[in-house]
């Protein structure tokens, strides 16, 4: 009986310290805050990217959407996010990568933002693994990446790739 009363007192603790640790872990930081700038303008030459055939077994394949502040002001990109796990964005200016945001609700939130003066050019890169779904993933795919902006007129931006997992 009293080997019974322990072993139940134990599970009892390790599943309290399970869901404390996950709950925990899982909380993560805030989202960044941005507030509107006049004279802040994003200019994005193109939103929509077709890869055309991705091989399976090919490895990641990315695109890079240039960006460039039109503005008088800093532009400010944060909140990076994507539609699926299968998919990473970060933000690349010259040599300067920020870290590789995923999908929203599946990593914990970021309050990093990224800075660019006026004039000044970026690249949004994705990058797609086509083998994230296994083999039962092949087929047309359709994903998105969306990051929010301080530019009063566009201040949530959408990109959008898509093409078809061969064999």
């Amino acid at each position: 009986m009293e080997k019974k009363f322990l072993l139940i007192i134990a599970l009892i603790t390790a599943v309290v310290l399970s869901g404390g640790v996950f709950l925990f872990s899982n909380s993560g930081g805030s989202a960044a805050r941005i507030e509107k700038t006049l004279g802040a303008q994003i200019q994005i030459p193109h939103k929509d990217f077709d890869f055309k055939d991705i091989k399976y077994n090919g490895g990641n394949v990315t695109h890079a959407f240039p960006i460039k502040n039109n503005g008088s002001k800093e532009l400010v990109l944060a909140n990076l996010s994507t539609s699926c796990m299968c998919t990473q964005v970060y933000l690349k200016k010259g040599d300067e990568k920020s870290p590789s945001f995923g999908m929203k609700g599946h990593s914990a939130a970021s309050d990093w933002k990224g800075i660019l003066k006026p004039k000044e050019e970026a690249e949004v890169i994705v990058v797609f693994d086509p083998t994230a779904h296994g083999p039962q993933g092949i087929g047309p795919v359709e994903r998105f990446v969306s990051a929010e902006t301080n530019d009063p007129d566009n201040p949530y931006i959408e990109f959008a790739f898509d093409g078809v997992v061969v064999k």
